[in-house]
């Protein structure tokens, strides 16, 4: 079952949400059928700065997997403070280009590496379920990559601790949030970002893909599909996330996807969210070829790869077309069907 995005009518986000019984049962049966036997590697974690003190039941904690983003990283910080978070919880994968020294000694991160690379931990699952298991379950988390900014209903002027009301409310125990890709108004590399506090990052690439893209249920939960990658590379590749979740003993990667964490019957939810992808800007063509040579992301950076073999992919090329539109703010997103507002749910 697929549904046409942004939603245009109310009716559409409650059939996101409606899942036929047999692809509930199949979810159910797989998940149980996957923790029998299930391996659980030890990730091989290694603190390096930080308080590392028990989370504190008004904590809002931020768990996050970075490598090499120190042109933005300061700025994923300072935005997600801004939303509420109180602690970061990160694995930097042998970053080299000063991650590392910017994260290292904030009062507020925790800061840990591995004797493993990103490939090495099933793209990061190991790492994910063994920060759950050091910080506590029964609690609800953030679980990020740092080029994704989370844009939520009022998120402007409320937190996070507000975000979860809603959802609560709702009955919803996670957020699900496309990740829409960002590039700039016009060349690739007139999106020259400087992390020093003035912007963020996606007013400087501001653009996204205004329709286009399909949510379909696919096996480990609602899935978006489309963007740029598609419309310009035909790249089919799952772009939503559950990047606010509430994490209890059955709640895990290993048994998922980094896209949806099992268990899966939790992720066949209507979109509450949206993830700002900050993946196109006057850095890309270098970004993604060091993604290539490491070979940690889905099929070993192969979509990466095929986006550089493009002839038209350039510095000078522009992921601009007619249907793009410029991001304003969370209520145009609400306004355009992109996120159902789930303020003053009952």
């Amino acid at each position: 079952m697929s549904f046409k995005y942004p939603v245009k009518r109310t009716a559409d986000w409650h059939k996101q949400g409606s899942v036929p019984v047999v692809r509930k049962l199949k979810s159910y049966f797989r998940h149980a059928k996957s923790k029998i036997g299930g391996r659980v590697n030890d990730p091989k974690l290694v603190r390096q700065s930080g308080p590392h003190h028990p989370l504190l039941e008004h904590d809002i904690p931020a768990i996050c997997v970075v490598r090499n983003a120190n042109n933005y990283i300061r700025s994923f910080l300072r935005y997600y403070r801004s939303l509420g978070v109180t602690r970061f919880i990160i694995i930097d994968d042998r970053s080299v280009d000063g991650t590392t020294a910017a994260l290292s000694n904030q009062p507020d991160v925790d800061l840990f590496s591995s004797e493993f690379e990103y490939k090495d931990t099933d793209r990061g699952k190991d790492w994910r379920d063994a920060f759950f298991d050091i910080y506590g379950r029964n609690r609800w988390y953030l679980s990020l990559d740092a080029d994704e900014f989370l844009v939520f209903p009022g998120s402007e002027s409320r937190s996070i601790r507000d975000f979860i009301g809603d959802l609560e409310r709702a009955g919803m125990s996670r957020a699900h949030c496309p990740m829409i890709d960002i590039y700039p108004a016009g060349a690739l590399s007139s999106g020259v970002f400087v992390d020093d506090g003035s912007k963020w990052p996606f007013e400087v690439s501001s653009h996204f893909d205004g329709d286009g893209y399909t949510v379909k249920h696919e096996r480990y939960g609602s899935a978006l599909r489309g963007g740029p990658r598609q419309r310009l590379f035909g790249r089919d590749m799952r772009l939503s996330k559950f990047p606010l979740l509430w994490v209890d003993d059955a709640t895990h990667y290993r048994l998922g996807s980094i896209h949806g964490p099992a268990p899966s019957m939790r992720n066949f939810t209507p979109i509450t969210g949206v993830l700002l992808h900050y993946r196109f800007s006057s850095d890309s063509i270098d970004e993604f070829r060091k993604i290539v040579e490491v070979g940690g992301h889905a099929d070993g950076g192969a979509h990466y790869g095929a986006i550089l073999a493009s002839p038209h992919f350039s510095e000078d090329f522009s992921l601009a077309y007619p249907g793009s539109l410029r991001f304003t703010g969370s209520e145009d997103l609400v306004e355009r069907g992109f996120m159902l507002d789930l303020r003053g749910t009952a």
